[in-house]
């Protein structure tokens, strides 16, 4: 009520915005503005989404976790059992450690339209066995799961209205996670993230826009994505690469060579070192249609080198240039003489506008790959280089390589810009 006025204007707020208020604040706050006026009294349970995480049910609060677990289950089931109208996004970020309890959350959100769920277990080494039910939820359209184990049931024909499918570590068989990816027709993202019990996997979709993967695979395979635009790939060192069962093709080009509408790649260190085991072709065998490009590179491993030039080699739109450093001389291959001289990289940087180098650490390779750099970049305006930390407690080294790099400076077209 505003002094004077007489008129009570958190009263007399209209429905929708005060809906909007309740659902950007934790839940516990919603359900206090109860007290605000008649107005506000129960209106949080008109709100399509429920969210239970540490803000909205903090565990500092509680004495003990078997307190806290009590409080939560029955707050949980009172917001449930209560709310007047059907939930459509829930998100529950828990320590509950009884099944039962999330088994009959999931099953009261199949029967009632859930659209967007989100959950995530937090247990210390044990997954949570997803209840079949859930697997009838029609509408769902944006599903994230963590430390779950995924059984499909032999019923299972797909979420039709997915588009958004979000794993992390979870419990999976190959078979489960192709049919899982290939039975939902509108899949647009798909988040892949510490993915068990699946060594190999191939993906095909016809719809999928967005793709991340953070794993281990002995095998990844992206068989038909046509319309696939962004790709973040993550594949960790113990990654096998060496039995393949989708053919004998180079892992380069089972990752990589069938993408024809990728535009942003994201290469994450040692991605590279993964894929390159077998013979390394000189280009892609498709043209890509990709804008920009960031990748981890360690610069005394020759087969990454030449991994990272086929994909340029195979990128004649590039326009930004994002580099990672990496040295690691454990993984170091013999260069042949005059290496970097050999190099065709004609029309591979036509486009290029601009490069970033990070950890920069003064290699011959390199020094030699910035200077390919320069010499095919005809439109190339800007280059930024950041030395790495070690080498401000290495002045002669430091003070080596920014001679070198002033060299280059002075031969290049573009501007050249060094940081520490």
């Amino acid at each position: 009520m505003s002094p004077g006025s007489g008129v009570d204007r958190i009263s007399f707020l209209p429905i929708n915005v005060i809906e909007t208020i309740l659902m950007g604040i934790p839940l516990r706050d919603a359900v206090r503005t109860s007290i605000l006026s008649h107005m506000w009294r129960h209106r949080w349970k008109n709100i399509p989404q429920i969210v239970f995480d540490e803000k909205s049910f903090p565990l500092s609060e509680c004495r003990t976790g078997s307190d806290f677990e009590k409080k939560m289950v029955k707050s949980i089931d009172q917001v449930l059992f209560h709310h007047h109208v059907q939930i459509h996004k829930f998100t529950l970020v828990t320590y509950v450690k009884s099944p039962s309890d999330i088994d009959r959350w999931i099953l009261f959100l199949s029967r009632n339209g859930i659209k967007e769920l989100t959950l995530a277990i937090w247990w210390n080494y044990v997954f949570y066995k997803l209840p079949s039910c859930l697997f009838s939820c029609k509408e769902i359209t944006r599903l994230k799961l963590r430390n779950c184990i995924i059984s499909l049931p032999e019923w299972f024909t797909g979420f039709s209205n997915l588009t958004v499918l979000n794993l992390q570590y979870v419990d999976i068989t190959e078979e489960n996670l192709q049919l899982f990816i290939s039975s939902s027709s509108h899949l647009e993202e798909l988040v892949l993230e510490g993915i068990y019990g699946c060594p190999q996997l191939r993906i095909c979709s016809q719809t999928l826009v967005r793709f991340s993967v953070d794993a281990c695979f002995d095998e990844l395979y992206l068989e038909s994505v046509p319309i696939l635009t962004t790709a973040s790939i993550s594949l960790w060192e113990d990654s096998c690469m060496e039995a393949p069962i989708y053919g004998a093709e180079c892992n380069l080009i089972k990752v990589l060579g069938r993408l024809p509408s990728l535009v942003r790649l994201e290469l994450i260190y040692p991605t590279l070192e993964t894929l390159v085991r077998g013979d390394v072709p000189v280009r892609l065998p498709m043209t890509t249609q990709l804008k920009h490009i960031a990748i981890g590179i360690n610069f005394e491993a020759m087969k990454q080198i030449l991994s990272a030039l086929c994909v340029f080699r195979s990128s004649p739109f590039l326009k930004v240039l994002n580099i990672k450093v990496f040295l690691d001389k454990d993984a170091a291959g013999e260069y042949e003489q005059d290496f970097w001289k050999v190099q065709d990289l004609h029309g591979s940087f036509d486009c290029l506008q601009l490069m970033e180098v990070k950890n920069f650490t003064g290699t011959k390779s390199e020094l030699r790959f910035i200077e390919c750099v320069l010499a095919n970049a005809p439109i190339l305006e800007r280059v930024k280089i950041y030395l790495e930390t070690n080498l401000k407690i290495k002045p002669n080294t430091a003070v080596g390589v920014l001679s070198e790099l002033l060299k280059l400076r002075r031969l290049a077209r573009a501007e050249v810009l060094v940081a520490s």
